[in-house]
């Protein structure tokens, strides 16, 4: 009895629709967790290139080779989050202890001591980057696992992710500005797009405080609400580490999620050479831009969500991506440098309201693990995120060694003023390198097969499964009684 009454009370727990706290809480980690990506992303090899002296192509590979080891290590961290996740707390647990460890990875990452040979500043790199993505892989395989099981309800998994993205876009808002708000340099008095980059030390500090109180946030919000129990609980074979790609719902989409990634990838590397060195914005009006476009962006989820619910994701999110592609690819070839109310208008505005959509893409991911859950009877998300986020740090990882190598090559010195060259070789990386890749993902979604419908499909046939189990479970309490 005790084992059945067990169940109840972990099932009972389970709930459907969460209260805001707990949405609030579990979501709030991503405040902290995408501070690190997105200063990651636009400073990290700009602050090595251009304040540690480490040459671009060696900055890249370094980045480049800490993100494969970023992504090797997620899915293991997929399975041994499934296979623990009803032990020590469940993924809560590595959520908090994660936290700690990314906080310490990011205090190193951008306070290197002096050194000087680029060996030992590509080595410094290296450890540090390394060490911070462990920290990374602890803290948010778990977590984004979590969201495929604190919930069933497909509409309530979407504004679960809505609530993520917006603090996700608060703590990309904080990594765009507070750099150049903690800088001893005035805005005004630099340009080429390094301003802030000397506060970025301090800026770690901050944002160190800032992860380890999300990871306290998901431990306390989401306690005693606990998943179903595991059926089966998943083998730990090399095989584990694939098995996503059996699921025909998962292998188109996670094709068109890496192709966008590929994009966002070299977007966020030449981001700042771009507005600085070819549009020659000052660093005050690259700040303005960057948090015009990522509230924008934010303030879009509403509408992302809303249209979501009216006629379902794959639609809005294959569209969405598709324009934004087209977009992307003639805006940035064309804006003529000097000039900064077309990019804040255009760009900061228009293109970070389609971005929004991109949000769709994540929440889709929820459903599809439902397929496997029909299939397999086990609860996986875990591999499945892990496998995501494998497939997206790889696609990271060739855009920035591709950044650095093509820096190199056009002869990028951030001591002389930019060639024609390098004018050039930007405008063709911001603008169709990256556009092209948007563009091919919205069109390999608009080939997507699971609708909508199927996915309601799959839903109702998860949840007649589990009203028999219960029948199942309740007449054999009784005849036991």
């Amino acid at each position: 009895m005790s084992g059945s009454s067990s169940t109840s009370r972990s099932t009972a727990s389970y709930a459907p629709r969460l209260p805001l706290r707990v949405q609030l809480g579990y979501a709030y980690a991503d405040l902290g967790v995408n501070v690190v990506e997105v200063v990651a992303r636009l400073y990290l090899l700009i602050f090595y290139t251009d304040v540690v002296g480490l040459r671009p192509s060696l900055a890249g590979l370094a980045v480049a080779l800490g993100l494969v080891w970023d992504a090797v290590t997620d899915p293991v961290m997929g399975v041994v989050s499934d296979r623990l996740r009803h032990r020590f707390g469940g993924r809560r647990f590595f959520v908090l202890f994660g936290s700690f460890f990314l906080a310490a990875g990011l205090v190193l990452l951008f306070s290197p001591p002096p050194l000087a040979t680029q060996g030992a500043r590509f080595a410094w790199l290296l450890g540090a980057y390394v060490f911070l993505n462990s920290g990374l892989t602890v803290m948010a395989i778990p977590h984004t696992a979590m969201s495929a099981e604190l919930s069933e309800d497909p509409h309530a998994r979407s504004v679960l992710f809505g609530w993520r993205f917006a603090f996700a876009n608060v703590g990309a808002l904080l990594a765009a500005a507070l750099p150049v708000l903690l800088s001893a340099k005035p805005a005004e008095a630099t340009s080429g797009g390094a301003g802030g980059i000397d506060a970025l030390p301090q800026f770690a500090w901050i944002t160190a405080l800032l992860i380890v109180l999300g990871g306290v946030s998901v431990w306390f919000s989401t306690r005693g609400i606990a998943p179903p129990p595991l059926a089966n609980v998943p083998r730990l074979k090399w095989r584990a580490f694939l098995s996503p790609l059996a699921n025909p719902a998962f292998r188109p989409l996670v094709a068109g999620y890496v192709v966008a990634m590929l994009g966002v990838g070299v977007n966020a590397a030449v981001a700042l050479y771009y507005y600085g060195r070819h549009l020659e914005l000052g660093d005050q009006q690259i700040q303005t831009l960057l948090v015009v476009f990522l509230g924008v962006w934010t303030l879009s989820i509403l509408f992302w969500v809303w249209i979501s619910r009216r006629v379902g994701k794959l639609r809005p999110l294959a569209r969405g991506a598709t324009v934004l592609g087209a977009s992307i690819c003639v805006l940035y070839l064309v804006l003529p440098p000097g000039n900064f109310v077309l990019p804040l208008v255009l760009g900061g505005v228009g293109i970070g309201f389609l971005f929004g959509c991109t949000l769709l893409i994540d929440s889709l991911l929820t459903d599809v693990i439902d397929v496997d859950r029909l299939r397999t009877g086990e609860q996986r998300s875990g591999i499945y995120f892990g496998f995501w986020r494998f497939a997206a740090k790889l696609a990271r990882a060739v855009s920035l060694l591709t950044t650095g190598l093509v820096l190199d090559l056009v002869g990028f010195d951030p001591e002389a003023a930019p060639t024609e060259e390098l004018r050039w070789a930007l405008r063709l990386l911001f603008g169709p390198g990256v556009g092209c890749f948007f563009l091919a993902a919205g069109l390999i979604l608009l080939r997507y097969r699971f609708s909508d419908a199927k996915q309601r499909q799959v839903r109702r046939l998860l949840d007649r499964r589990e009203q028999r189990a219960e029948r199942s479970s309740a007449a054999g309490v009784r005849a036991r009684a």
